[in-house]
């Protein structure tokens, strides 16, 4: 019986690090495809017009598909962290958990940069809004709106990752 409970905790442990190593790849190759529609909606929208059509929309579009990437990849790393919790309880892995409650949790810091990504593509979407219509008064009702909506997604945005030591 002992037998079956090392190849049971070692099959957690296996799991445990799999999830892990997903959580952290999927949010590298988000950031990456990110930074890639952001660069790509910056030169749309200072490309000049082809035949009458605005590019500031080609611009809005690749900003909207970087944003929905971002919640949809956050979504899936809460599923992931979630179950990684889980494993972490089963193997007695306190310590992410106690150094995430002491030091991370409440923090302004922590608010800031799981939102930042968010508040990036509300101004954009602003100011190409505001190429699009040329009326200021879109550009700020628009970066109101993107920011109240951050405001309202707060802290609920991330669900943490339980991370071992020695995580990347």
């Amino acid at each position: 019986m002992a037998l079956l409970e090392k190849e049971e905790k070692e099959n957690a442990l296996i799991e445990y690090n799999v999830l892990r190593e997903e959580i952290w790849e999927r949010d590298n190759k988000t950031w990456i495809v990110s930074a890639i529609l952001i660069f790509g909606s910056l030169l749309a929208a200072f490309a000049p017009e082809v035949g009458g059509f605005p590019t500031a929309i080609v611009s809005i579009i690749l900003i909207v598909a970087a944003a929905i990437l971002q919640y949809s990849s956050s979504r899936a790393s809460a599923v992931d962290s979630v179950r990684l919790e889980e494993l972490a309880m089963r193997l007695n892995l306190t310590e992410p958990t106690r150094t995430y409650e002491t030091q991370m949790t409440g923090r302004w810091w922590v608010v800031v940069s799981r939102n930042v990504a968010y508040v990036l593509f509300a101004i954009l979407i602003s100011i190409y809004l505001y190429f699009i219509f040329t009326n200021i008064l879109v550009l700020v009702v628009a970066l109101v709106i993107g920011l109240l909506l951050v405001m309202a997604r707060g802290e609920r945005g991330g669900k943490r990752y339980a991370p071992t030591p020695g995580y990347r």
